[in-house]
């Protein structure tokens, strides 16, 4: 049954990645060059989220079908499709960030109302000798988790492959300690990513707002459920090393234009993905940022009383490459001298 739902994922994902060109000139989203930060050779469609939402969410429904477990996969299952609607808006239209932060955070609060058993309400972390307890922050604190994650992967959507790189990582990390009804979801998750991410190295497709709404959210609930269920053997610190990177690059770019009098949300070539693009081709770029990100959390996962070390090993080689000096920058400012 996994093989047939894991082929069928692929397949739809392949049809809708083939025809992305079509779809996205029907949808109106499409991603055109403008020469300052859209540096794109062509107009570039934006259907990568349809390619990775469409098998889960079928595969979300089927659980929903299939299992005893009917609330929590029609509430990934809605919460999923909401997002991929506001991110295909966003893609259309462009939503003023305030606009949509509030709106992720609708999202978020309306789904911690349907099933309440998504609240974070404790943290085991694996070094400390008891577990902390939220109490009348849990609700806060979850609500924050989520919008923030999802911030911060739509901020790390700026290259070809790191943010579906980075999501494969996660599948399989959360296929490590997941219960056995969530295989399926996961797998369809896992075959839709591969075969989007084939065709947006190529250039052929863009991920676009929708799939990185789509996907933020969806790792969001997901990595909620495991962990309230397998917190025994998954410690808190070790989920929040799989997001390490990208959530502290997120903060690390906001805080920087908010001392500069600037919006946190305003854009601009400064986060991680910028760096390496600038001092190498981007395929050595996008190795090192997914061996940055995804291995360590991916390692730490097979010895978790290891993810405290792994993380100041990988923040540590994060702050060396922020802080590393720009050849070109010098060079250039070498020449205006």
């Amino acid at each position: 049954m996994d093989l047939v739902a894991v082929a069928a994922a692929a397949a739809i994902s392949a049809l809708i990645c083939v025809f992305a060109l079509p779809i996205s000139e029907r949808l109106g989203i499409l991603d055109a060059p403008d020469g300052q930060r859209k540096i794109h050779p062509t107009i570039t469609p934006l259907a990568g989220g349809l390619a990775i939402a469409l098998p889960t969410l079928l595969a979300l429904l089927h659980g929903a079908l299939t299992t005893d477990f009917l609330p929590l996969y029609l509430t990934v299952a809605a919460a999923g499709t909401v997002c991929l609607l506001l991110g295909l808006l966003d893609d259309r239209a462009h939503i003023r960030p305030t606009y949509r932060l509030l709106l992720s955070l609708l999202i978020a609060l309306a789904v911690l109302e349907v099933v309440p058993a998504l609240l974070v309400t404790f943290l085991h972390i694996s070094f400390l000798g008891q577990a902390v307890f939220l109490g009348p922050f849990a609700l806060v604190f979850t609500a924050i988790c989520i919008v923030g994650l999802q911030n911060a992967i739509n901020m790390a959507d700026g290259k070809n492959g790191l943010v579906i790189g980075l999501s494969l990582f996660w599948c399989l990390e959360l296929l490590l300690f997941a219960p056995d009804h969530l295989r399926l979801v996961l797998l369809s998750l896992g075959a839709a990513l591969v075969v989007t991410l084939a065709f947006n190295l190529r250039g052929r497709l863009f991920l676009g707002d929708s799939g990185s709404y789509f996907l933020s959210f969806t790792f969001a609930l997901l990595t909620i459920y495991v962990y309230d269920t397998a917190f025994a053997t998954l410690p808190a610190d070790l989920v929040a090393l799989w997001f390490l990177i990208p959530v502290a690059d997120c903060l690390r770019v906001m805080a920087v234009r908010v001392a500069r009098g600037r919006s946190p949300f305003a854009s601009d070539r400064s986060h991680l993905h910028h760096f390496l693009y600038r001092r190498m081709p981007w395929r050595w770029g996008l190795l090192i940022y997914l061996g940055l990100a995804g291995l360590p959390g991916l390692l730490a996962s097979f010895a978790p009383g290891t993810a405290l070390a792994w993380g100041i090993a990988a923040i540590s080689c994060y702050g060396v490459i922020v802080a590393w000096p720009d050849r070109r920058r010098q060079e250039a400012g070498g020449r205006a001298k």
